[in-house]
């Protein structure tokens, strides 16, 4: 997200911001993903000197209930959502004491879910309240709503996961992924969701896999990865690839057989920055490789060897074009 969006956010939220700036802002909202919006108000909750008077708990219900509120406002533009979601943020932020318990009281009922987001460049472990490890790639995020012996579910919502669940026989664990569902009691298991796929790679133990698109269920035993195609509901199961399959875990940046934008776009993800290519024609061109812990600059003077291009940083976006 560009620094000038976060700016203008915070002199909004901060009811300083000039009503030039502001139209700036409206005109920035539709170009800025509901997921980037969501990341920027959540980690503006965890910095609040304000947060610090809520439990965890509080602060994970009360952004719930806000975002399930705005959310079925689906009669408004999506910058009208945006702004009244940005002042019910304020308001909230705003209170002290007990009394942010009235926004806390909006949907009583609703399930609490606690919001993970790894911005790109970064990764990140948690261990959820059941003991199951997590940890997340760079450029994702997932919520989760879990209760021990009671209920578990994940909802990973872009990006890349590794799952090593803690057994529990009477409390199955579910993970969601579009309108997939993944249903395990015990295992270790890496899912990528990706803008046109979700692949699902199983390590240990066995997982069971069902959506509403698809005309039966189906079940993973180690070894073995699911790749279902979002546009087409086509599903297949696959041997998993030793060389690649939550390998990132380790610290390898590891491509079979990729087209060279789609390896750009890891790429984006593993360092924090942005690509240009230019040179179109070198989109679809297959790389097989690996990198260990290397740097972004080794990284790109090793593709520019192979591809023959030339690539220069410009206003913080790295652009690649072909060799003269």
């Amino acid at each position: 997200m560009e620094k000038k969006f976060e700016e203008l956010y915070k002199q909004y939220l901060s009811g300083q911001i000039s009503q030039m700036d502001f139209e700036l802002l409206k005109n920035k909202v539709p170009l800025t993903s509901d997921e980037e919006l969501w990341d920027l108000m959540c980690d503006d909750l965890s910095t609040s000197s304000e947060s610090v008077k809520m439990s965890s708990e509080s602060q994970q219900r009360i952004l719930q209930n806000i975002y399930a509120n705005v959310k079925e406002e689906k009669r408004q533009t999506r910058v009208r959502r945006f702004l009244r979601y940005a002042a019910m943020f304020v308001l909230m932020l705003s209170l002290v004491g007990g009394s942010y318990w009235w926004i806390n009281s909006l949907a009583p009922s609703a399930p609490v879910y606690t919001y993970v987001s790894v911005k790109a460049g970064s990764k990140r472990t948690i261990t959820l309240p059941d003991g199951t490890r997590v940890t997340l790639n760079g450029n994702s995020q997932l919520c989760y709503n879990v209760v021990p012996q009671k209920h578990r579910e994940v909802v990973l919502t872009k990006g890349e996961a590794f799952f090593d669940v803690t057994k529990d026989a009477s409390c199955p664990f579910r993970v969601k992924v579009n309108d997939m569902q993944i249903e395990v009691l015990g295992t270790e298991f890496n899912v990528r969701y990706h803008e046109d796929a979700i692949e699902t790679a199983l390590f240990s133990g066995a997982v069971r896999l069902t959506s509403e698109a698809l005309k039966e269920d189906y079940r993973l035993y180690p070894g073995k990865k699911s790749i279902y195609k979002l546009a087409s509901h086509q599903f297949k199961i696959c041997d998993n690839d030793a060389t690649t399959d939550a390998r990132w875990k380790e610290g390898y940046l590891a491509f079979n057989s990729k087209p060279l934008a789609e390896v750009l776009h890891e790429i984006e993800d593993w360092y924090g920055v942005r690509i240009q290519l230019r040179n179109k024609k070198l989109a679809n061109d297959l790389l097989t490789g690996t990198f260990y812990n290397e740097s972004l600059e080794s990284v790109l003077s090793s593709l520019k060897m192979q591809y023959k291009f030339n690539y220069h940083t410009d206003n913080g976006t790295i652009i690649i074009e072909q060799m003269f």
